[in-house]
């Protein structure tokens, strides 16, 4: 069977996949809520803080990786299975450092609030490095091992919030809970990966450069986020927080679901790219640069007129983040499309619009606080469109 018919996506395939990621984001989701509801508010909110503070070290870990393995393997015939053992190395051995520190602190100190934090980094580390895994496993073929690994993944963690509702279990004893589900997960993956042996010389330094530009758009997207919430609190709106979180989290959500799709389709544009069809991909990148760059300006324009009259509050930040978001998810196919053909370019684009959103940030969240936190937003289409387009 060649490459392209091995990673092509049909109809039972891509709802499979779908079916697999939605129970875990519904039991993701429905968790938190049966958390707030089973805990007090000191106990939720303790460990609120705690995910919030490194929820960030999953995509560290997970994005630039499956990236690079979903871009190379596939492509690859000779150092198809080096790239995959190297990758393997990072699942099997990343997480343990974290983890035996959370252990320890379990033993030593279990009440204290160090040791929550310890189990919420060792379970992120360990959750970004799951989520390569079953990448790895797709990006040699194998499906089906995606879909049972967040269906389970899914699955225990509602279970285990089940157990802090209906047995008392509390923040340290789910945390605890998670982390022992997340490595079995992650051990059951392993058997089935190559292992590490000598690589070629250099491949070592194409995977690394690999992960580092391709890891760039959602370590940046992240910091964009977090950028905007250290300016609000910065200034006198900081009460509006709150609204922001919310509507942040829907847009994370929503975003999620366009940033999985692609990730089940990068297989084959990988193969597409690697076959002779670079030149399409280059056009198809410019043309929705362009889209990008031609929306954004307009969202911003209109935007920007519904700030001066002062339109302001929840259902406006809804308004705002809703109508921002197919402007977003053209930027994002752009990019999508441009970190196959030069992930560089991509890289450069990134980094200038996180300087543009926090420089728009400074002036726009003290006009307008949350409000102007989501029109800041605005500008990361604006200049991706931009940026990509003029390199391509």
């Amino acid at each position: 069977m060649t490459a392209t018919a091995t990673h092509r996506i049909g109809l039972t395939r891509l709802t499979t996949l779908i079916a697999g990621r939605a129970t875990f984001r519904l039991m993701l989701y429905g968790s938190a809520a049966l958390l707030a509801l089973a805990w007090s508010r000191a106990d939720f909110s303790a460990y609120a803080a705690v995910m919030g503070a490194v929820g960030w070290l999953c995509m560290v870990v997970q994005s630039g990786t499956e990236k690079a393995a979903l871009k190379l393997i596939p492509r690859a015939r000779r150092t198809r299975d080096q790239l995959a053992g190297m990758l393997r190395a990072l699942v099997a051995y990343v997480p343990l450092p974290a983890t035996a520190a959370a252990v320890v602190a379990l033993a030593l100190a279990p009440g204290h609030p160090v040791t929550l934090y310890l189990l919420g980094i060792a379970y992120y580390v360990a959750l970004g490095c799951g989520m390569l895994g079953v990448a790895l496993h797709r990006a040699l073929g194998r499906y089906a091992r995606d879909t049972v690994h967040f269906a389970v993944l899914g699955l225990g963690m509602g279970a285990m919030a089940a157990l802090a509702f209906f047995a008392g279990v509390g923040p340290t004893g789910y945390l605890t809970g998670l982390l022992a589900l997340v490595t079995v997960l992650n051990l059951s993956l392993l058997p089935g990966l190559p292992r590490a042996g000598r690589p070629r010389p250099g491949l070592r330094r194409v995977l690394a450069g690999t992960i580092v530009l391709m890891g760039a758009a959602d370590v940046m997207n992240n910091a964009m986020i977090g950028t905007l919430f250290v300016e609000l609190s910065l200034s006198a709106h900081a009460g509006q927080s709150g609204e922001l979180y919310f509507v942040t989290l829907a847009w994370g959500f929503a975003l999620s679901v366009l940033y999985t799709l692609q990730r089940i389709y990068q297989p084959q544009l990988s193969l597409r790219v690697a076959g002779g069809g670079a030149a399409g991909a280059r056009v198809l990148g410019r043309r929705m640069a362009g889209l990008a760059a031609v929306a954004g300006v307009l969202w911003l324009a209109l935007a920007g007129v519904a700030l001066v009259r002062h339109i302001h509050g929840p259902v406006a930040l809804g308004v705002l983040a809703l109508t921002l978001l197919p402007v977003q998810a053209l930027a994002s196919g752009a990019t999508f499309v441009v970190e196959h053909t030069d992930p560089r370019a991509n890289a450069r684009a990134v980094v200038a619009a996180l300087a543009a959103v926090a420089v728009l940030g400074a002036v726009a969240i003290p006009l307008a606080g949350a409000a102007g936190a989501v029109y800041a937003l605005g500008a990361n289409p604006l200049v991706l469109g931009l940026v990509l387009r003029r390199s391509q």
